[in-house]
């Protein structure tokens, strides 16, 4: 096991050293595992197989801490979150599940809930939370306002990647503040935002989505901010903005990227002063609304282009909630595929041979591709068990090669990302990704190097020297005069 830097800093620190830590879980490997972890560092970890048990050992000796899993024989955990409320005040609860959903999620944020880690998880995470735990200021009760449970449709997942995204759904929500949404298209990002909206104290008031992609660029200032009589040709009458018609409510901004520059300084505007200036008007009036944005475009890159304000993209990247794409979470393609089936009304069967199928498949359009298949397999099958055979032929729709740089940049970020506090990045991802690169274009030019340096635009000494430097000898001779 790796031990995480943090941990180090408290070893001699007599209070954490004393501090108590509540295991309840019903599978002894996990259990095991966690009280072995936390004793190494220091602390006393008592293991429960049961919530009735732990909440006993809880009131004879409260901990500081309480790793609690949702599913376990008897009493669950989410009941047992509330009892922990009220019998160990002070104790941190960190509720594990391999199970979870976003209801579960936000019912476990919303009952007091410290942290919620989705199984499998690293036990450095573990221990984070509790470190986290036991240096935290004394909680104060009574400030949580549990949000009414909903179910969030089409929202299906298992994988440890939409656990993470139903954590930061549940974690935002109840908040004010702003959500930008990011993934490429069809993975579902206006759900994130509808889930947002739903577990709100808003969630009574109105969700309006804004494609901004999809209006006239020359109305888009008069569509989200409304005009005066007289602004404009045409303008008859006052016309509120649609910032102003979600007033109490959220606001969806999908496609932010494609929001003009002078638009974009208003709308910074309205997050600052919370206050909108119709197009015409000369008095500014205040409204209560929440922006929720969305993009599949690199802003990063668009802010340092200047076509995109820093200081707007900070205030709208507050709380950054990232989907993965389809082909990186292929186990949460079984049950979106019954989901779906569900959803048409459709009988057919999924052969293991099928859900094998649909999970080799690289789906560039994400979510929203996989759905459209499914009904044509669904149309195609007629009742009968869905086949490989009633898929749209060749399952390599056009965009996929378009969508190739955008998710080959999402790797980099997420591998940028896995690399923590290391330094020297550059070469290292060159380390990474030349041998495939130089490997892959040998092997199509069956080893000619001297062709092999056309295609990559290299001179045929460095590509000789990368050849040397990765191990990587053509299976062929070499046709390079030069070689011979």
């Amino acid at each position: 096991m790796i031990v995480p830097k943090t941990c180090f800093s408290f070893f001699h620190d007599n209070s954490f050293m004393s501090s108590r830590v509540l295991i309840i879980d019903d599978e002894e490997a996990i259990a095991w595992a966690l009280r072995k972890a936390c004793e190494r560092q220091g602390y006393r970890a008592t293991v429960a197989a049961s919530a009735e048990t732990g909440l006993a050992l809880a009131k004879k000796d409260p901990p500081d801490a309480v790793f609690l899993d949702v599913r376990l024989p008897g009493m669950d955990g989410l009941t047992a979150l509330g009892k922990f409320a009220t019998l160990a005040p002070d104790a941190a609860v960190v509720v594990m599940t391999a199970h979870g959903n976003l209801d579960t999620a936000v019912r476990a944020v919303a009952g007091g809930a410290f942290d919620y880690l989705a199984k499998p998880f690293d036990l450095n995470a573990a221990l984070d939370a509790v470190e986290r735990a036991v240096q935290r200021p004394s909680p104060q009760h009574g400030n949580v306002t549990p949000s009414e449970p909903r179910q969030t449709e089409e929202f299906i997942g298992s994988s440890p990647a939409m656990q993470t995204v139903f954590k930061r759904i549940a974690l935002v929500a109840p908040t004010d503040a702003c959500v930008m949404v990011t993934g490429e298209s069809g993975t579902g990002k206006e759900l994130v935002a509808r889930a947002v909206h739903a577990h709100s104290q808003r969630r009574n008031q109105p969700f309006l989505p804004v494609h901004v992609a999809a209006l006239n660029p020359n109305l888009v200032e008069s569509e989200l901010f409304g005009h005066a009589r007289g602004a404009f040709t045409g303008a008859d009458r006052n016309r509120p903005g649609l910032l102003t018609l979600a007033d109490g409510g959220t606001v969806f901004l999908d496609e932010l990227a494609d929001i003009p520059l002078p638009v974009q300084a208003k709308l910074l505007r309205v997050l600052e002063r919370q206050e909108v200036l119709p197009v015409g008007g000369i008095e500014a009036h205040r409204v209560n609304v929440r922006i929720v944005s969305a993009t599949h475009a690199d802003l990063a890159a668009h802010v340092a282009a200047g076509t995109f304000r820093h200081d707007l993209f900070y205030r709208l990247n507050v709380y950054p909630i990232h989907i993965a794409p389809l082909w990186d979470r292929v186990e949460d393609i079984p049950a979106l595929a019954e989901y779906f089936l569900r959803k048409f009304g459709a009988h057919s069967q999924l052969p293991a041979e099928t859900v094998e199928f649909l999970k080799s498949q690289t789906w560039p359009g994400n979510v929203r591709e996989l759905r459209n298949a499914l009904e044509h397999a669904a149309i195609e099958s007629r009742g009968s068990a869905l086949l490989p055979s009633h898929f749209p032929p060749p399952m390599a729709y056009p965009g996929g090669v378009q969508n190739l740089p955008e998710r080959l940049a999402t790797l980099i970020r997420e591998w940028v990302r896995t690399q923590g506090e290391t330094e020297e990045l550059y070469p290292r991802l060159l380390a990474a990704m030349e041998p495939a690169l130089i490997g892959e274009v040998l092997r199509e030019l069956d080893g000619n190097r001297l062709a092999a340096a056309r295609r990559l635009g290299l001179a045929r000494a460095t590509v000789r020297k990368l050849i040397r430097k990765y191990e990587l000898e053509p299976e062929t001779g070499d046709e390079d005069p030069e070689e011979t």
